[in-house]
């Protein structure tokens, strides 16, 4: 999806640079060939630098529109820059349509590591991305990349931006610095982790549940991980604080490149499926002590599958996600053998939600209230 990556490393745009802190992109002085567009072929992006949010300085500018299954952003590079011995990247930015953006660098083995931030105000605000927030992008590997290796921040060699809200918006994103330890978490109220429950707005009226987790068993739900190291477990507990209740608990080991998750049947104790067609958006509950991410994947009724990346949590206490129903994007990797390919999105008949483990690491996670509104 994202060939975009292979025309500027092809380019050899990835230059040694020292180590060091501060500011790593003014946007004061990006050379020719150091930034520029990627989009599909429904939608349109642009970029300019505009001025910044203190006197002096500069902002990167990027005007999108993004069509209902397409993406678009821009790429930068920063010089091949040292970010091994800091644990954030940090930066101020505002939007005319607030929500989340996907940013993306590229280690000192090529490989492409993504995260998402929320904008959460058309006002300048400050922004926190952990680093060790980046997980592996599932969707593309660049071709000179060198796989096989844990993320090595030694020479970050890209920093590049994708809006993620459909139709038109613009994006303002400031000076970008590194500080913090690594392994550090970022305390600013607008960053990465803490997009949880303000990057989309929960509509009123009835909810529908997207997952029973009361009545999934062995031949509702199950898993799968590749033969890497990753692995991947659940099981169903009683809620301590809610009798009656149940959530799920999910362990799970993802290694550098790797995968693995769950599937599970959508809706109740049937294969009928859920009728998701008026509904805007999926809210669950999550729980991890560190920050996490999950990829979600939904079934529809012609048997295509749907993808997306919850934003990053917090840690440390149950948060509140929720998505956008129509940030869900087909597959581009995965197409069930009983797909009606080329059909399009039909969400009157929702059989299949499946979870899948994101951040790299190990880690133990929570999840309950799984539902549509």
């Amino acid at each position: 999806m994202k060939k975009f990556l292979s025309l500027f490393l092809a380019l050899g745009l990835l230059q040694a640079g020292a180590a060091f802190g501060g500011v790593i992109q003014d946007w004061s002085n990006v050379q020719s060939g150091n930034a520029g567009p990627y989009n599909d072929s429904a939608s349109k992006v642009e970029f300019t630098f505009d001025a910044g949010p203190k006197g002096g300085e500069k902002s990167l500018k990027i005007t999108s529109n993004i069509s209902a299954n397409g993406y678009a952003g821009i790429y930068t590079n920063p010089g091949g820059v040292d970010l091994s011995k800091f644990g954030n990247l940090k930066f101020m930015a505002k939007a005319t349509v607030p929500g989340d953006v996907q940013i993306a660098i590229t280690d000192a083995f090529g490989v492409q590591y993504v995260s998402k931030f929320t904008i959460p105000s058309k006002d300048w605000t400050e922004v926190n991305v952990p680093l060790a927030s980046f997980s592996k992008d599932p969707y593309y590997t660049p071709p000179q990349a060198v796989l096989g290796h844990p993320m090595d921040l030694s020479k970050v060699g890209n920093l590049n931006f994708s809006p993620q809200a459909k139709g038109d918006e613009i994006i303002w994103v400031g000076p970008v610095s590194a500080d913090g330890a690594p392994g550090a978490s970022a305390a600013s109220s607008a960053s990465a982790s803490s997009s949880t429950t303000s990057a989309v707005a929960v509509p009123s009226g009835p909810s529908v549940p997207v997952l029973d987790i009361a009545t999934l068993d062995s031949k509702s739900a199950g898993t799968f991980q590749d033969s890497q190291g990753s692995s991947f477990t659940f099981t169903t507990k009683e809620n301590p604080s809610k009798k009656g209740d149940q959530y799920l608990a999910i362990n799970y080991v993802l290694t550098q490149g790797g995968y693995c998750g769950m599937w599970a049947r959508a809706g109740g104790n049937d294969w009928n499926g859920v009728n998701l067609k008026d509904k805007k958006v999926i809210s669950m509950t999550i729980y991890s002590k560190e920050p996490v991410s999950l990829g979600l994947a939904i079934k529809d009724a012609t048997n295509n599958q749907y993808v997306l990346d919850t934003p990053m949590t917090k840690g440390g206490k149950w948060e509140t996600v929720v998505v956008n129903l129509s940030d869900f994007k087909l597959d581009p990797y995965y197409t069930p053998p009983d797909a009606k390919k080329g059909a399009p999105e039909d969400l009157s008949k929702v059989t299949g939600f499946n979870i899948q483990a994101k951040t790299v690491g190990k880690f133990t996670v929570a999840v309950d209230n799984v539902v549509a509104k």
